[in-house]
């Protein structure tokens, strides 16, 4: 703990830390009709999406730095993806609880944001053996993207056919199948969590059962002690007798 702690002071962690603590104001901000701008005929929630925005670009800029000064770490491989799913879920919710996002979208988003922050929790440190790939960051991108359009709504469902929805579409589908790819890598590391943990189960096993053979034997020879020593005194005792007629 102590050692994560430490590592919380270095600048891309601080940075990480920033995009999650804006996450309420880019809720309030989308959330509070007094905070939006009008743009001709529509109001928007501009504020909100400049936070956002604002927040998203310290992931470049956090990755930069530990890359170049080497201050990567175990927390911020934690909290770096933390960060991003909270500002993807956020952003999406606040969006359909004002009527901009159908809810179907949030319901898939967070189930499959959901499952991977379990799967993270439970594979622990054996996570950073998953490797990203190309189209969790074009996935990622396009659901980017897709936030972004979505918090002009209105524009798009009046002059484009729901654009923004359609590219939101898009991006949940390439979301899911970078899912299911990191899924086949982590599938594999469960089971050998699971290996690990069955071994060390039957080790502690064997173990309890040698312990038990141990103490059996231990107190068979006992026993035997104590039968041949009844044994040595009876003789004894009828040795005595034999004399004493004698």
């Amino acid at each position: 703990m102590k050692e994560l702690l430490k590592q919380l002071w270095t600048i891309p962690n601080m940075l990480t830390i920033l995009r999650i603590i804006a996450v309420p104001f880019i809720m309030w901000c989308t959330l509070d009709p007094s905070t939006y701008i009008e743009c001709g005929e529509y109001t928007f929630p501009i504020i909100g999406l400049v936070i956002m925005i604002v927040a998203a670009s310290t992931d470049l800029v956090d990755g930069y730095i530990a890359r170049r000064f080497n201050q990567g770490s175990q927390l911020g491989e934690m909290i770096d993806p933390l960060a991003d799913k909270l500002m993807h879920c956020a952003a999406v919710l606040s969006l359909v609880i004002i009527g901009y996002v159908h809810w179907a979208f949030i319901v898939i988003l967070l189930a499959k944001e959901g499952t991977m922050v379990l799967g993270g929790i439970y594979m622990a440190g054996d996570s950073k053996n998953i490797k990203a790939n190309y189209m969790g960051k074009v996935a990622s991108a396009t659901l980017s993207l897709a936030i972004v359009m979505s918090y002009f709504h209105a524009f798009w469902a009046d002059k484009v056919f729901y654009l923004d929805w359609i590219v939101l579409g898009i991006g949940l589908v390439l979301t899911y199948m970078a899912f299911f790819n990191y899924l086949k890598q982590a599938i594999g590391i469960i089971k050998g969590i699971l290996a690990r943990k069955k071994a060390a189960k039957e080790g502690t096993d064997v173990s309890e059962a040698g312990v038990s053979c141990a103490n059996a034997d231990t107190a068979t020879e006992e026993s035997a002690d104590t039968t041949d020593g009844a044994e040595n005194g009876s003789e004894s005792d009828e040795d005595k007798s034999a004399d004493e007629e004698n």
